[in-house]
């Protein structure tokens, strides 16, 4: 969950944009997120070396929410209505490039669209992101702003903020690189200030298992034994250094259930 100072292949693009600089060969990444009932995410990315110093990327996001139930001021329950959907896509160019071996910047410049059933929404944004691969006592820092933007047409007349962040994240590797922690606070200009913890451990050879929590979730502490959980996440993967990356994660939102994520990277050599 505290991706910031940990991701560096062309999945940075939508963590900090920095990450990418440090890619030395082509690579692709998926991802698919079973979310809430009849939510869908998912992602494709890719980025490419271009000299020395910089690399570029490309991404395209989506968000899909089908079969919401209609419901007018004539027909409050919606009888006999046909039901809506709504989908969010985002577009992304990314640069990073490295200032020094171990220190990089990035920027991203984003077309956002979303639909409501016959409304729609049209805008743009931007994120910059800094990396320190390998700073004062084997640290990872990073630095982030995200979702700098504003719409260009709305659903209705009023327009809504872009929800802007910046995150700060700090990572280290220990015991030989064994083990991976990470941290990092977000704030938002439409919440308060959220923490992601976030660790990785190396059982055997290429396998790893993962954990984590965001305090964001605690909203969803509340109801039966299930609202417990609400924050933590779970995963595990497998990497075939210099080639490809499989991972799954499992996260809590309590007595609403829990998302599935499932993701495939490929370096090309």
């Amino acid at each position: 969950e505290a991706y910031s100072p940990v991701a560096d292949g062309p999945e940075a693009i939508e963590w900090n944009p920095a990450g990418i600089a440090f890619l030395n060969h082509p690579a692709v990444t998926t991802n698919y997120l079973k979310y809430l009932t009849d939510m869908h995410a998912g992602a494709v990315a890719f980025a490419q070396p271009a000299g020395k110093r910089a690399t570029w990327g490309l991404s395209l996001r989506f968000f899909t929410v089908g079969d919401i139930p209609r419901t007018t001021i004539e027909n409050p329950t919606g009888t006999g209505l046909d039901p809506f959907s709504s989908t969010d896509l985002s577009f992304k160019a990314a640069l990073g490039y490295r200032l020094a071996s171990d220190l990089a910047i990035g920027v991203t410049g984003a077309i956002v669209t979303g639909t409501i059933d016959d409304a729609s929404a049209f805008g743009y944004s931007s994120d910059v992101g800094l990396l320190w691969r390998d700073a004062l006592w084997g640290l990872r820092l990073a630095a982030a702003a995200r979702h700098i933007g504003a719409l260009a047409s709305a659903y209705v007349e009023e327009v809504d903020p872009f929800p802007t962040e910046g995150v700060v994240g700090v990572a280290r590797s220990f015991f030989g690189r064994a083990l991976l922690a990470s941290a990092e606070g977000v704030y938002s200009v439409d919440r308060e200030t959220d923490f992601h913890l976030g660790a990785e451990l190396e059982v055997v050879t290429d396998f790893f298992l993962r954990a984590g929590y965001r305090t964001e979730a605690g909203d969803l502490r509340e109801g039966d034994s299930g609202a417990d959980l609400a924050g933590l996440t779970f995963g595990l993967g497998f990497r075939r250094v210099r080639s490809y990356r499989v991972d799954y994660a499992y996260a809590s939102m309590g007595d609403l259930g829990g998302t599935h994520r499932f993701s495939f990277s490929w370096i090309f050599r």
